[in-house]
């Protein structure tokens, strides 16, 4: 069987194995006063040229909720796209850790927020007086329609939150993925959900905190809400070697070049619903092919949001360039 339905379907980097091997060596002092969370720390502040502190966390759920909670009032709202995750996947995390903030979501071309349509509703949500107060935009990198945002478009959006008093988080799922396809940047964003387990790491991810203002804060929620480990030293021993020698880029390189590989290889006989920028396809396919590709032992998702017979197919850091020429194979077949 090949798994396209998610890049979290599947393992491990060889590099993140061998740092958790190392890392149960010895002791090490416990809840992250380990030293190999202070050299993920100071590797992060290399990376990002900024002064940030960073909170290992098991899941990009717990990463999203809690650092949106602690951007966000009870009485907060969070502007975010109508497909974010924080709004379609995440089961009420951010309202639930925050103690009641308030998602307003908004329609976007291709899975992205457009700066007018943020600047309307922030103006709707603070004119009603009685709705919710704005607090914070979430921006998704690489967006849930398999779209990246250039970083004139990023800047853009910054522009109207600072102008609005607003924070600006981004969810970061598939940030390498939108580093290797448009060099995107983090000047102005607060926090960033730094995603890993999708590329290459067994079950880490990183919330990156560039307005240290919100450390203490997010330090609290994270300890009264369970999701302070102490063992840390194993999240944080995934994340140094997934940061260590670009292992995070090249692994997200690999990922961008076999969705495109697929996207090239099947576009003259299908419709591809969305640009392809990262390491998601979305493609119409009629049921008999569906059928066909299922017999041939291929595994992916239907979108019924993007329309009928619409599927996602997403591709990682391990996906084999045999498999998708197979994919393309039977595909094209007529």
């Amino acid at each position: 069987m090949t798994d396209f339905r998610s890049d979290n379907v599947l393992g491990c980097s060889p590099e993140v194995l061998r740092a958790i091997e190392r890392a149960a060596e010895g002791t090490q002092t416990s809840y992250g006063g380990d030293e190999i969370t202070a050299s993920l720390r100071r590797r992060c502040c290399e990376l990002f040229n900024a002064d940030v502190d960073v909170f290992p966390v098991l899941t990009g759920t717990a990463g999203n909720a809690l650092a949106l909670a602690a951007m966000t009032p009870p009485w907060g709202a969070v502007f975010c796209h109508e497909d974010a995750h924080i709004h379609r996947d995440e089961l009420g995390a951010t309202e639930f850790f925050s103690g009641g903030a308030k998602l307003i979501t908004i329609k976007g071309e291709g899975g992205k927020l457009h700066p007018a349509d943020l600047e309307r509703s922030i103006d709707e949500i603070r004119n009603s007086k009685k709705t919710a107060v704005p607090a914070c935009v979430s921006i998704t990198n690489a967006t849930e329609a398999g779209t990246v945002y250039s970083p004139d478009e990023m800047r853009a959006l910054f522009d109207v939150a600072r102008k609005n008093g607003l924070r600006v988080h981004v969810d970061g799922a598939r940030w390498a993925n939108a580093v290797a396809s448009k060099k995107v940047k983090t000047n102005g964003i607060d926090i960033l959900t730094f995603g890993a387990t999708k590329n290459g790491t067994l079950n880490a991810d990183l919330i990156v905190v560039f307005n240290r203002n919100l450390s203490e804060d997010l330090s609290m929620r994270m300890h009264r809400s369970g999701h302070r480990p102490s063992k840390m030293r194993f999240l944080s021993a995934q994340l140094e070697a997934y940061l260590t020698g670009d292992l995070w880029l090249s692994n997200a390189r690999h990922a961008n070049a076999m969705a495109a590989k697929l996207r090239d290889g099947i576009a003259a006989n299908a419709e591809i619903v969305r640009p392809v920028d990262a390491n998601i396809v979305f493609v119409r396919i009629p049921p008999p092919m569906v059928k066909s590709l299922e017999t041939a032992g291929f595994r992916f998702s239907d979108w019924p949001i993007f329309g009928p017979d619409v599927y996602r197919l997403v591709t990682g850091f391990s996906t084999d360039e045999s498999s998708i020429e197979r994919f393309i194979s039977v595909f094209t077949r007529r």
